[in-house]
Parts: structure tokens; sequence; C-alpha cells
């Protein structure tokens, strides 16, 4: 658990493949452990938040980051954890491998009816779906999750 006063720093990645499909990973831990939401992790000391997405995206799912830009930046708030996320959007390269048993990563469809929030915000911020607002946030809601953009 993290200090709610201490946000944790993470970076995450949005891209798709040539067949319009989001790359995600499904949770092994954390706050939303069992979700299927981007790769990307926490900042290591002295990392930048470039640098933190590059190297989780290759850890989690064997691809190399080619671009990165920025989207979003958010806070988010769930039971015993704060966060400062960075999403960026970009492209990868290489051939699609999970980086660890217990967290598989894929090429996916989303279903929007049946995504966690966390996934919802960050594609619809990204432009690739068109979820209305007061849903997602009435999802976030019930599990105690509030995200906001900073």
């Amino acid at each position: 658990m993290r200090s709610k006063s201490r946000p944790r720093r993470s970076a995450i990645l949005v891209t798709r493949d040539d067949r319009g499909r989001v790359l995600l990973v499904r949770q092994r831990g954390g706050p939303f452990k069992a979700a299927w939401l981007l790769p990307g992790g926490g900042l290591e000391p002295g990392e930048s938040f470039d640098a933190a997405m590059r190297r989780e995206v290759l850890e989690e799912t064997g691809l190399d980051v080619i671009s990165a830009h920025e989207i979003a930046r958010y806070d988010v708030r769930a039971p015993d954890f704060r966060g400062e996320v960075l999403l960026y959007g970009g492209t990868v390269s290489g051939a699609l491998r999970s980086g660890h048993d217990e967290e598989p990563a894929e090429w996916a469809d989303v279903d929007q009816s049946t995504a966690h929030p966390v996934l919802l915000r960050t594609l619809k911020d990204a432009g690739l779906i068109d979820t209305p607002e007061d849903r997602i946030s009435a999802r976030a809601a019930e599990l105690g999750i509030a995200m906001r953009r900073i």
C-alpha cells in the first residue's frame, strides 16, 4: 500500500495493431488486480515517465515502443491507493509475448459494456471510444475509483 499523500508515479501506453485491437495486460497485483488494462507501470528511482513506459511495455509484452506522445496525465485514487499516471499513445514493434504467466498480454477488441472504468477513461481520452462520461464515472464510483485529468 502506498500513502495517500505520496502518489505512485506510473506511465502507460495505448497502442493498436493493424486490425484496430488494443494492447492489454491482465494485472497480477495492485489496486486493479485481475483487470485488463493498458501496459505500463511504475517509475523506478531517477527514471522518467517515458523511460518507465518503454521499459514496462517491453517487460510486459516483449514489444519495443517505436514512437510515443503524451495524451493525458491523471490523478487516480482507489481504496488505499493514489497514483499519478501519464498516458502515452504510440506504436510498437516485435512479437507479442507475455512477460509473466500471471500477467498475460494480448491484442483485444474492447467490450465497452464490461471493460474496467480505468481502461474506458484512457481509451476515451485517446479518442478510441465514445462511452458516455457519466457511465464511466458511475462504474468507477461503484469500485471506489476516482480518476481525473491533471
